[in-house]
């Protein structure tokens, strides 16, 4: 059993994260739902039908300053039968641009995205992605989050519409969560690092032993109360009584 701390318990807590990122993973259906309503009906799939899908991706980076850049990454052979297909759209100070990238596999610097954690774990049963903080040496190269969804169409993986978060807005916004917690608190995804605490017991990025679990549980750890954000990326927020101070 849970040790009782002041306060709301984690799993309020996870709710209210959960509550940041929902209108990120509502956009990322609507670039699903756009893609697949792009797609002909008898083959011939090309850049020419993504027109409206070019247009949603530049309006929804301009509709909140946490995302980096929106895209739609294609899955192989499906737009102009092209090995890598991206469609991605990102902020450059006030201007909105589409991102270039090296497709060329046989160049130092290709962007191989269908090797990407974000891209391959979007492909699996998982629906819901948010992969990082990491920087995105040869995209962006920003310190991101990259949240994903597949698109999926009469059976057919077409690929994956995803965003980068801008992992310093994606900070505070969470932090403003943690701040309602009356002891310590830390965000952590599926991959134990760690995206947001309010308090430098933990550092962004850090990764940590183990996932959160509470004491008196298999696994050891400082931590009293644990929940899982009904998000569904496998995000944790964890609540753990303070550090004693040490001794001088």
């Amino acid at each position: 059993m849970n040790a009782k701390l002041p306060g709301p318990d984690a799993a309020t807590l996870a709710r209210t994260a959960s509550d940041v990122l929902e209108p990120v993973f509502a956009r990322l259906s609507r670039i699903a739902e756009a893609v697949v309503e792009s797609r002909p009906p008898r083959g011939g799939w090309s850049e020419a039908h993504l027109g409206k899908v070019q247009k949603l991706l530049v309006e929804l980076v301009a509709e909140d300053r946490l995302a980096v850049g929106f895209g739609f990454a294609a899955a192989p052979g499906q737009i102009d039968g092209q090995d890598r297909y991206i469609a991605w759209w990102q902020r450059q100070g006030e201007r909105v641009v589409r991102l270039r990238l090296n497709f060329d596999p046989t160049s130092v610097d290709v962007y191989d995205y269908l090797q990407m954690e974000w891209f391959q774990l979007a492909r699996q049963p998982r629906s819901r992605v948010a992969y990082g903080p990491y920087v995105d040496y040869s995209g962006s190269e920003l310190y991101v989050v990259t949240a994903a969804i597949p698109i999926v169409a009469d059976g057919d993986f077409l690929g994956v519409a995803g965003v980068d978060l801008s992992v310093g807005d994606l900070e505070r916004r969470l932090i403003a969560v943690l701040r309602g917690a009356r002891t310590e608190a830390v965000l952590v995804n599926a991959e134990r690092r760690v995206i947001a605490a309010n308090t430098p017991r933990w550092v962004i990025g850090a990764r940590l032993p183990q996932m959160p679990a509470p004491s008196g549980s298999a696994a050891p750890g400082p931590f009293v109360d644990v929940a899982e954000l009904p998000l569904g990326t496998g995000w944790v927020l964890a609540l753990a009584e303070s550090e004693a101070p040490a001794n001088r």
